[in-house]
């Protein structure tokens, strides 16, 4: 005789979801994993220096997201970890740009809406200023970095900035391999 299959009902106590729900990380997860926190620093490297890095700007400019957190810089699954992570970092000092400063309850909001609760303070001052431009990427990188808690001087450090150089960005692979051919080159090009 053989056995009939039924389907398992939650056991009481037990979750209902299914075993592979990812587990939302936080910003201090993301910043000290070792391939995420490595991408996040490249995505925070390239706002900060699109004018004096060829390489930089080519990533940059390959993005397919308002915010930058796209490929070439992350696999889409690694776009939604990043953006739904919790915000659990104290804000670094983003002093050099007084108007991106993050509001104050952006603590335990997604980075995406942490992101955008900090640009929507940045349109309004730029908007009471008479200067309604969008922010380019070298305005939302004080942002990014008080999210993430990220200083400037990570991203000097020359461990990283030999990576860097050495490595490139991964290449994050694509549906389209004419997209992911592309990444890959960006994310390889040398500086000039």
């Amino acid at each position: 005789m053989g056995r009939t299959h039924r389907s398992r009902q939650p056991q009481p106590g037990q979750p209902s979801l299914p075993p592979r729900t990812p587990i939302r990380m936080s910003t201090s997860g993301l910043k000290s994993d070792p391939i995420l926190g490595y991408k996040i620093r490249v995505l925070l490297h390239d706002l900060r220096n699109l004018a004096k890095d060829r390489a930089a700007e080519q990533r940059t400019l390959s993005t397919t997201d308002e915010l930058y957190i796209s490929g070439p810089y992350f696999a889409p699954e690694e776009v939604v970890c990043v953006k739904s992570a919790i915000v659990d970092t104290v804000s670094v000092d983003s002093s050099d740009h007084d108007e991106n400063y993050l509001p104050v309850g952006v603590n335990q909001l997604r980075v995406e809406e942490a992101i955008h609760a900090s640009l929507v303070n940045f349109f309004d001052k730029r908007r009471a200023t008479g200067d309604s431009r969008p922010c380019g990427p070298h305005d939302m990188a004080p942002v990014f970095e008080a999210v993430f808690g990220i200083s400037k001087e990570e991203l000097l450090d020359e461990k990283f900035l030999s990576r860097l150089r050495r490595q490139g960005l991964p290449q994050v692979a694509t549906s389209n391999p004419e997209e992911s051919r592309r990444a890959g080159k960006a994310g390889n090009e040398k500086a000039r």
